[in-house]
């Protein structure tokens, strides 16, 4: 029996966790190879390379479906959400080169916490008391693991936040364009736009690979490429209040990574802060999932 016949025959929520913690551990090993191939090339080559590896993948789905790729309401949009797509290569890859992997996912949590503040700002939802209080208690999180005025604040972790940021805005688009487009489609247009933007900042720091520095780039964009696989599977499976959770485990990945690959070992805050962040942002999802219950 393949793998995906196994896990098709699991509860939803079994299956939902199953993809989310796999899309978890490829994003982690994705992020552990920036910072490794980013102490020889420029974190914005790898970002072009991760976007062209990831254009290619989807070139098979682009050919199955024939014309029909270019039918669609949301070009706008998909253009919009490339250069968005390439702030965040031009933000997460340097601050993910910069800082152990640990560090990087804890901060990452707050995509969602900035995703709630997209959709009260520019959707004009109304916002309650409870949910101000998690997006506190996240950002204090945040600031739990930069410690501003005991340690100095790392660019590294102000580029990671600005990719959480820009990462919140793509994730806003996607569940507008899923409305009307295949999942796939999205992906495709947002390496369709993204490679070519990125390919400018690329060519200004530009260093010749060698094989193995473009095997680990070109691994990268097949982790991105199987990492936004997976979540949509995990989405598509269960409800986001039951597979989030899961997103988590992206911590001890990191830890038990970080220490194999660069002997890097989290500190207590990274810990604590990584979890109050998470607690915020699962409390959020939960109220969100409540909220439409209730309007239907």
């Amino acid at each position: 029996m393949s793998p995906g016949k196994f896990i098709s025959g699991l509860s939803p929520t079994v299956q939902g966790g199953i993809w989310m913690t796999a899309a978890a551990l490829s994003f982690t090993i994705m992020t552990t190879l920036i910072r490794d191939v980013g102490q020889d090339i420029h974190p914005f080559e790898i970002g072009f390379f991760r976007c062209l590896t990831n254009l290619l993948c989807m070139l098979p789905f682009a050919f199955r479906t024939g014309s029909a790729i270019w039918q669609s309401d949301n070009h706008k949009i998909y253009a919009l959400r490339g250069a968005i797509g390439v702030g965040f290569l031009l933000t997460f890859f340097p601050g993910a080169a910069m800082l152990p992997v640990s560090d990087s996912m804890a901060l990452f949590f707050t995509a969602p916490l900035f995703g709630t503040i997209l959709v009260l700002l520019f959707l004009g939802e109304k916002i309650h008391f409870r949910r101000i209080a998690a997006l506190i208690a996240g950002f204090c999180g945040a600031l739990i693991i930069l410690r501003p005025g005991f340690d100095e604040v790392n660019i590294g972790a102000l580029l990671v936040l600005l990719g959480a940021l820009f990462t919140a805005a793509s994730s806003s688009i996607i569940k507008y364009a899923t409305r009307t487009d295949h999942p796939d489609k999205i992906v495709f247009y947002l390496m369709l736009y993204a490679t070519p933007l990125i390919l400018g900042p690329a060519l200004m720091f530009w260093t010749t690979p060698t094989l193995e520095q473009l095997a680990l780039m070109v691994a990268v964009g097949l982790l991105a490429t199987i990492n936004q696989r997976f979540m949509g599977r995990a989405f598509a499976a269960a409800d986001a209040t039951a597979v989030f959770p899961f997103e988590f485990i992206r911590l001890p990945f990191a830890a038990l990574i970080g220490w194999l690959a660069f002997s890097e070992v989290p500190d207590l805050w990274v810990w604590v802060g990584g979890a109050v962040i998470f607690a915020s942002s699962a409390y959020i999802a939960h109220r969100e999932a409540q909220l439409k219950r209730l309007q239907k």
